[in-house]
């Protein structure tokens, strides 16, 4: 292994980690945003917007899985 291959798997995890919060910043603010919303109008909101927010789920769980592999790879 090159002595730039750490240095650039060590950037690839610290892009993942940083899209990894990303996402999470933005679910816990649809989350804080549509708590206060009327019942109706949460709802309504939750239907269009429920599809979205499971896809956005599912890319960060992809990315804590990938981040996890290269941790154990870098720790091997």
């Amino acid at each position: 292994m090159t002595e730039e291959q750490p240095e650039a798997e060590e950037a690839i995890r610290e892009q993942i980690r940083a899209a990894v919060e990303a996402i999470d910043g933005a679910l816990e603010g649809i989350v804080r945003f549509l708590t206060p919303l009327r019942p109706t109008m949460r709802n309504e909101l939750i239907q269009f917007l429920g599809g979205h927010v499971e896809q956005a789920r599912h890319a960060k769980e992809s990315l804590e899985r990938i981040l996890l592999e290269l941790q154990r790879k870098k720790e091997s």
